[in-house]
């Protein structure tokens, strides 16, 4: 097991302390609960300590078997321990990190069965969608979109900027489920989103070149798409998923 690194740079804004004196966005702009979120609490602190913890999940800088340190993350971070527990639990509950007491929490590996759970559930719902969206008697601007999205992973990639390939791999499925019109599906699918990210996370660093047979494989569906055959966007889709359990190390989704 490899352990988190103390060292790592520490926000050049942060205080130790467990407040956030930031103040968050909320559905109802100003009044009370702009003055409840600006108020320094426990909550914030927890809330910066779980995104700063789960991003590095998902980004792979901490990959399944490391093991954190309450006082290490909370050192990096900028808070007491208090907070770091609390988020500890929080990643707990969504199966990213399991607690051992008075150690520290173990990131989750991504095991095999989980993988291919989550793939599988891809391939049904994103070929669905694709033939669903190539029948749109409007679908350019769905069209239009993918492009984009397609374009910016693109120049992401050239740059050597994961991160923003990644949101910009994740939005382009995103938008053709949201396109297929099905809310219940898209929400289930965003679901599926942690899950997604560090699998292809782990699909980009075990296959060479993997992230330009992506967006090769994103500019078929788009195409298919366009053209307004189903049956090929469908394929498409399909041919997508199965790829990245190859580079995943899965001989099948059956």
């Amino acid at each position: 097991m490899s352990r988190a690194r103390a060292g790592e740079a520490r926000p050049r804004s942060a205080a130790r302390d467990d407040g956030d004196t930031g103040q968050r966005a909320g559905p109802w702009p100003g009044g009370m609960m702009s003055l409840m979120a600006s108020r320094p609490g426990p909550e914030s602190a927890a809330r910066r300590v779980y995104d700063w913890v789960r991003s590095r999940i998902l980004d792979g800088t901490y990959p399944g078997g490391t093991l954190l340190s309450e006082g290490e993350v909370a050192d990096a971070v900028g808070t007491s321990r208090t907070p770091v527990r609390e988020a500890f639990l929080q990643l707990a509950a969504q199966d990213m990190l399991v607690l051992y007491p008075k150690r520290g929490a173990l990131v989750s590996p991504v095991n095999t069965p989980e993988l291919r759970d989550v793939l599988t559930a891809r391939a049904l719902i994103e070929t669905w969608a694709a033939a669903l969206v190539a029948r749109r008697p409007d679908r350019a601007d769905v069209v239009a979109e993918l492009r984009r999205l397609t374009a910016e992973a693109t120049r992401a990639l050239a740059a050597g900027d994961e991160a923003r390939f990644q949101e910009a791999d994740q939005a382009f499925h995103g938008g053709l489920l949201a396109a297929a019109g099905n809310r219940l599906l898209t929400t289930f699918y965003s679901s599926l989103r942690d899950r997604q990210l560090r699998s292809g996370t782990l699909a980009l660093r075990n296959k060479p070149g993997r992230g330009a047979e992506t967006m090769a494989q994103h500019v078929a569906i788009a195409d298919a798409i366009e053209e307004g055959d189903p049956d090929r966007a469908a394929a498409a889709a399909d041919a997508h998923v199965h790829s990245t359990a190859l580079a995943l190390g899965l001989s099948s989704l059956a």
